[in-house]
């Protein structure tokens, strides 16, 4: 990573797809976001399967969760992950919101970093309430809290909500 010693700090990214080959395109998108010198991938949680949140009947999301290390800007890290969805045939906006897509990728959470920006919050506003994000945030960064309060997200209730993990099959 390009990033000085020192000036990185750990950002969890959600990752989410319920079209075409599902694994095959979230395998795709770590892969991208590992090519971005300044985005150093540590570690992947387990894939889980869940049923959609909202929008139009469809099909389930395999979602999974990648810690990284880096000193970009919240705001330049949106911009990186948006690039990475256009490259596996995301368009935004969606025609269908909460519909269905190739793949969809939240900036979930930022060690010690709060922001609150019209298209940009973190921590992702929804990260408390939905299990298929928060279990594997924790997978990867079992000792995250949120930064506003400080509370462990592994206290929360959606933190041991039931969730289908693929390798469980």
């Amino acid at each position: 990573m390009s990033a000085a010693v020192g000036s990185a700090r750990r950002v969890v990214l959600g990752l989410g797809s319920n079209l075409g080959d599902r694994l095959g395109t979230l395998r795709a998108a770590v892969e991208a976001l590992g090519a971005d010198p300044a985005l150093d991938v540590l570690q992947e949680s387990p894939r889980y399967e869940s049923p959609p949140a909202g929008g139009p009947p469809q099909g389930n999301y395999v979602n999974v969760a990648v810690l990284l290390a880096t000193s970009l800007p919240a705001r330049e890290i949106l911009v990186r992950t948006l690039a990475v969805e256009r490259s596996l045939g995301r368009t935004r906006p969606d025609a269908v919101r909460w519909g269905p897509r190739t793949i969809d990728i939240d900036v979930l959470w930022i060690e010690g970093e709060s922001v609150a920006e019209p298209d940009l919050e973190v921590p992702h506003p929804r990260l408390c309430l939905r299990a298929f994000a928060l279990r594997p945030l924790l997978d990867v960064a079992p000792d995250a809290r949120d930064p506003r309060t400080a509370e462990p997200y592994a206290a929360l209730p959606a933190a041991s909500a039931p969730l289908r993990r693929l390798d469980e099959v």
